[in-house]
C-alpha cells in the first residue's frame, strides 16, 4: 500500500501535453458545434422534407461505418499528434470548399452529402488519435477525471458553444457559421501540433504488424471481452435510436414545437447543461455506486425522454427533456469510456476505440435512413417515439450483464504506458 502512494501523488497533475490536446479538442469540437447545427439547417431550407434532411445524416455519419477500423489500424502504426493535426486540416479546407461552393451558388443535398462524409471521415482519424493520446498521457488511476474533463470540453464546445452561436450565425448569412469552423479547425491544428515532437508519442513498436491482421483484431477483442461485447451491442442499438432522432432534430424543433432557427440550437444547449452536470458529478457518483447499475439509469433515462417528447411535443417539455437527458447523456459517457478503456490493451486502444465506433457508430447512417421513412411514412414525432421505447427494451435486455460485478480485471497487460 505504501508504495503505491507517491505514484499516485506523482500523477495527480495532469500533464502539459494533455492540456495541449484539450486546448485543440475545445477548438476542434466548437467547429464541429458549429456544423452540426450549420449543415442540418442548410439542407432543410435547400430541400425540407424528411428524407432529404436524413439523407445528409446518413452520409455525414456514413464514415463510422467505412473507414473507422482502417484509421484505427493506421493510427496505430502513426504518431498520434500528428495524425490529429492533419485531420484538422483536412477538415478545414473541406469546410473552406463548402464555404466558396455556397458563394458560388453550387449547395444542393449531394454537395451536403459528399461534404459531410469527407469532413466525418477526417473525425475518425483524429477521434481514434486522441483516445491514443489520452491513455498514453495519462495515467490509469486518473482516467474518470480525464474522461469526464473531456465530456465537459465536448458539451461546452460541440454541444453548447457552437451550436449557439451556429444558430445566431446563420441568421446572418449561411456561409458564416461554416467560415468559422474552418478556422477553429485550422487553429486546433495549431495547438497539436506542438505534440508532434514528443518522443513519448512515437509510434508504438508493437503495433508494426500486418495490417491486415490490425485491422480485424480490434474486432477480435470486442469479441472475445465480455465486458466490451455487451457494451458495443448496447451501444450500437443507442446510436441507432438517437441517429434517428439526431436526424429528424431540426424538423421537430422548427415543426411541431415551432422553434425558430435561431432557438433550435436551444435544445443542444439544454442538453449541455445536463451533460455538464454530469460530468461534474459522475466521479464522485461512480465511487460511491458501481458503474454498472448508474449506467443502466442513465440509459432509461435517455429512452423515456425520447418517448415523452414524441408524446408531448411542446417547447417546454422538450427543453426539459433534452436537460434531462444530457444528464444521463453524460453519465453514460463518461463510465462507458472508462470501462472500455479499462478493459483494453494499452498498444491495441487506438484499433479497439476505432472497431467499437465502427460497430456502435456505424450503424447511424441505418438509424438516420429509419428516422427518415418513419416521417416520411408518419410524423417527426413518431421518431421520436419509437427510438425510445427502442431503447427503453434493450435495457431491459441488457440490465442483468450491466447489474452483476464486472469479472474481467482491467488491460493493463505488458503493453502498459511509460509513467504508469
Amino acid at each position: 500500500m505504501g508504495g503505491s502512494s507517491p505514484r499516485v501523488r506523482a500523477s495527480e497533475t495532469i500533464p502539459r501535453s494533455f492540456r495541449y490536446l484539450i486546448a485543440a479538442w475545445a477548438g476542434s469540437l466548437s467547429g464541429d458545434g458549429l456544423r452540426v447545427v450549420a449543415l442540418p439547417l442548410l439542407a432543410a431550407d435547400i430541400d425540407r422534407s424528411p428524407a432529404a434532411v436524413a439523407a445528409v445524416a446518413a452520409a455525414t455519419a456514413l464514415p463510422w461505418l467505412l473507414i473507422a477500423v482502417p484509421a484505427g489500424t493506421l493510427v496505430d502504426r502513426l504518431n498520434p499528434a500528428r495524425t490529429v493535426m492533419l485531420a484538422h486540416l483536412a477538415r478545414a479546407v473541406m469546410t473552406a470548399l463548402l464555404v466558396a461552393a455556397m458563394f458560388a451558388g453550387w449547395a444542393s443535398i449531394p454537395l451536403l452529402c459528399v461534404v459531410g462524409f469527407c469532413i466525418t471521415g477526417a473525425e475518425t482519424f483524429a477521434d481514434s488519435a486522441a483516445q491514443s493520446l489520452v491513455v498514453r498521457t495519462i495515467p490509469a488511476q486518473l482516467l474518470e477525471r480525464a474522461n469526464a474533463r473531456f465530456v465537459t470540453v465536448e458539451t461546452i464546445a460541440l454541444d453548447l458553444v457552437g451550436p449557439l452561436a451556429a444558430g445566431g450565425l446563420y441568421v446572418v448569412a449561411r456561409w458564416v457559421p461554416f467560415a468559422v469552423s474552418a478556422l477553429l479547425f485550422l487553429v486546433s491544428a495549431l495547438v497539436i501540433s506542438r505534440l508532434v515532437g514528443l518522443p513519448e508519442l512515437a509510434p508504438v513498436q508493437a503495433a508494426r504488424g500486418r495490417v491486415g491482421a490490425e485491422l480485424t483484431s480490434g474486432l477480435r477483442e470486442l469479441g472475445s471481452s465480455r465486458v466490451l461485447r455487451v457494451l458495443v451491442i448496447t451501444v450500437a442499438v443507442m446510436a441507432i435510436g438517437n441517429a434517428a432522432v439526431d436526424g429528424q432534430l431540426v424538423l421537430y424543433a422548427t415543426g411541431p414545437l415551432a422553434l425558430s432557427k435561431a432557438l433550435y440550437p436551444t435544445l443542444l444547449a439544454a442538453y449541455s447543461v445536463g451533460t455538464l452536470v454530469a460530468a461534474a458529478m459522475v466521479g464522485r457518483i461512480a465511487a460511491r455506486y458501481r458503474g454498472g447499475p448508474v449506467m443502466m439509469l442513465a440509459l432509461t433515462g435517455i429512452g423515456g425522454t425520447m418517448v415523452l417528447m414524441g408524446v408531448f411535443p411542446h417547447p417546454a417539455v422538450g427543453w426539459v427533456c433534452y436537460g434531462v437527458m444530457g444528464l444521463a447523456g453524460g453519465t453514460w459517457n463518461v463510465l462507458s469510456a472508462t470501462r472500455r478503456q479499462r478493459s483494453t490493451p494499452h498498444a491495441m486502444i487506438a484499433r479497439v476505440s476505432s472497431a467499437f465506433r465502427v460497430v456502435a457508430w456505424g450503424v447511424t447512417p441505418i438509424g438516420a435512413a429509419i428516422g427518415g421513412a418513419v416521417g416520411e411514412a408518419w410524423n417527426v414525432p413518431a421518431v421520436f417515439i419509437g427510438a425510445g421505447a427502442v431503447i427503453l427494451v434493450l435495457g431491459a435486455i441488457v440490465a442483468r450483464a450491466f447489474i452483476r460485478p464486472e469479472n474481467e480485471p482491467p488491460a493493463s497487460g505488458p503493453e502498459a504506458r511509460a509513467g504508469d
